[in-house]
């Protein structure tokens, strides 16, 4: 072969290349502009309907689904407790769940984490929320993020009329173990959108957002798996639930869980008061 043909050849190769490179970089560039023209559009969607998200938390944070039972108190335990905790009348249902009433009512003098003071393991939980000044609820760290909702892993404390706490009930989820691979949860501009059309409304506000756990599948014999999961409060008073991993509206049922534990709490305490007094 002559080496005219053997340039030409070259030069012909060399621009087929240089148009494919280019022509890959050119899709690359609309990518990027159309994804980048889409964020700008709801941005600009959330911004003619007055929704503030303010500072969002960092993109790009990496979670593991993680398993847990509800931990079962030994004798050890409850001797343990008993001693530390001489203020109190308890007892342990089902070898899983302490109910305890305060002999005399607990003030709060320094606001709504004094009880955690007075009760196993208190540092284990975050508090949640107070309802009508009647009921506190708090719920277990998993991983230093809390379980929302969840039977297994929760500290629900009674107030009597004056605000101080007369008793309660506690459970405990067991170590955690990891389930999966750590993989990068949805942004938090994402799960905003996926609030946008059925959640929020004109001149709504971001308030916090946060990530935690809530149950996945309930697996034989108690144990549980959890998913990481975005918590979203609108106008510091609604709270939502995005699963972090797949994306799904999680419903937290929070009003079926108050009011069955209050009962549960009130049930299990007139059991404790009848059988001191029998």
């Amino acid at each position: 072969m002559q080496w005219g043909q053997i340039k030409s050849l070259f030069i012909i190769s060399f621009l087929i290349l240089n148009v494919f490179l280019g022509q890959q970089l050119f899709e690359k560039i609309s990518d990027t502009d159309l994804e980048r023209s889409s964020q700008a559009s709801f941005e600009e969607r959330l911004e003619a309907q007055e929704i503030e998200v303010g500072e969002l938390p960092e993109s790009g944070k990496e979670e593991v689904y993680i398993s847990s039972n509800r931990y079962e108190f030994t004798e050890e335990d409850f001797n343990n407790i008993e001693n530390s905790f001489n203020n109190q009348e308890m007892v342990i249902m089902n070898d899983d769940t302490i109910v305890s009433q305060f002999n005399e009512p607990l003030e709060l003098d320094g606001g709504d984490n004094d009880i955690l003071d007075h009760v196993y393991r208190g540092e284990d939980y975050e508090f949640w929320k107070s309802y009508n000044n009647r009921l506190i609820l708090y719920f277990q760290k998993q991983n230093d993020r809390p379980v929302f909702f969840n039977y297994s892993g929760v500290l629900a404390v009674l107030l009597n009329e004056n605000g101080e706490v007369t008793s309660y009930a506690q459970t405990l989820l067991g170590e955690p173990e990891e389930e999966s691979e750590p993989q990068t949860v949805l942004d938090p501009m994402s799960v905003i959108k996926i609030l946008y059309s059925d959640v929020l409304e004109r001149q709504d506000e971001i308030t916090d957002m946060s990530l935690g756990y809530h149950t996945l599948v309930p697996l034989e014999e108690g144990e549980q798996i959890f998913t990481p999961t975005w918590k979203i409060t609108i106008n510091d008073e609604e709270t939502h639930f995005v699963n972090a991993i797949e994306g799904q509206v999680i419903p937290s049922e929070e009003e079926e869980f108050v009011d069955s534990i209050t009962y549960f709490v009130d049930y299990q305490v007139e059991e404790l008061i009848r059988s001191e007094t029998e």
